[in-house]
């Protein structure tokens, strides 16, 4: 008698906002399978209650716990049974837990199968009327700190495109460490997208950081320096202004954001520029 066949892991894109969004292939799938791997059991019980999806067996696997449930995820696979695994909204794996969980199936060679879908990178990209010749850099949710933001952000090619997420409550302050870690730069704001009150703004980071108050969830893209603008720049000027100020005090850094802030520059290029 030979070994029983082993489950296959399906991973499922799921809509952002709008529920229509679901393709017809995730909502066969999703009725087919007994067990579902979800980021939220309670907005997965809406999408089943909507599609009227059937009975099913629901697995939290939300961030903090990721790594505790893939055992028991893995056991149910490799004795046969089929596992949905489902964001919140969006696809698995994109700053969403899963990535851990198909790895682990991968080394346990265990089928995976994708059912595509919605990601909020895509579609904030796809409305954004930005050239992807040179590609982007994508870094989803930044760290909460400022000083490690900045050891992010610092790295990065000054060329490319900047694409991030972040949650209403922590939008201001990230504005703000944004436009002194970067400089001020022309930002494209996707707010609540495919939900009643969507939002795609293109403005700049300064323009941006005074706003009060931030509503849904949020991909910022931050397009590269304007390069001709830093050419035209009288940078023997700047110097001399910073020889100024540090005649009356002023520490480099000081410096770098003061002027920063006159010249909508980077901090970081006005800090190198006084070693």
């Amino acid at each position: 008698m030979g070994a029983k066949q082993k489950g296959t892991l399906y991973v499922i894109s799921l809509p952002i906002g709008n529920l229509k969004d679901i393709t017809f292939r995730a909502l066969e799938v999703l009725k087919s399978v007994e067990y579902v791997a979800c980021e939220d059991t309670r907005s997965f019980k809406k999408l089943i209650n909507h599609y009227q999806l059937g009975k099913k067996k629901l697995i939290s696997l939300y961030k903090d716990v990721e790594k505790k449930k893939e055992k028991k995820l893995i056991e149910f696979l490799e004795t046969g049974k089929d596992i949905a695994l489902v964001s919140e909204a969006g696809t698995p794996g994109i700053s969403d837990p899963g990535s851990s969980l198909i790895k682990l199936a991968y080394e346990r060679e265990i089928k995976i199968v994708p059912i595509p879908g919605v990601s909020a990178l895509t579609c904030a990209l796809s409305v954004s009327g930005i050239s992807l010749d040179k590609g982007f850099v994508f870094l989803g949710f930044l760290p909460r700190k400022k000083s490690e933001q900045k050891e992010v952000l610092e790295k990065l090619p000054k060329d490319l495109p900047i694409i991030i997420f972040e949650a209403p409550h922590r939008m201001s302050k990230t504005l703000k460490n944004l436009l002194e870690i970067l400089g001020n730069r022309k930002c494209f704001l996707a707010r609540e997208l495919t939900k009643i009150h969507e939002e795609l703004l293109w403005t700049d980071l300064k323009n941006l950081s005074e706003r009060e108050e931030f509503l849904g969830e949020i991909t910022l893209i931050i397009m590269p320096e304007n390069q001709k603008k830093i050419q035209e720049i009288d940078w023997q000027k700047i110097k001399k202004e910073a020889k100024k100020l540090k005649s009356q005090g002023l520490k480099n850094r000081e410096i770098a954001k003061t002027l920063a802030k006159k010249y909508n520059l980077s901090a970081k290029i006005l800090y190198n520029l006084m070693k």
